[in-house]
């Protein structure tokens, strides 16, 4: 089964966190936003760094990963924590 990736980057960091996998766009963007409302979650704490990006596929069946040659944009958590 292809499984979507996303990575979450912090912009303070300059980072872009391990990767983590979902079946769907909409599953990784209500993971995200359960992140953000935990307030215990660094996420939570400074929501303006943090912004999910949907970077590539991993096949589970093969074990290929493929990255996108750009990062796509999905979300900002300052817009969920609004």
């Amino acid at each position: 089964m292809l499984k979507q990736m996303y990575s979450i980057r912090d912009s303070k960091a300059q980072i872009f966190h391990i990767p983590y996998f979902n079946n769907t766009h909409g599953e990784a963007e209500r993971n995200f936003s359960e992140l953000v409302k935990d307030e215990k979650s660094m996420i939570s704490k400074y929501p303006d760094d943090y912004d999910l990006y949907h970077v590539g596929t991993y096949d589970d069946q093969t074990g290929l990963v493929e990255s996108l040659d750009t990062p796509q944009h999905m979300l900002k958590a300052a817009i969920l924590k609004g």
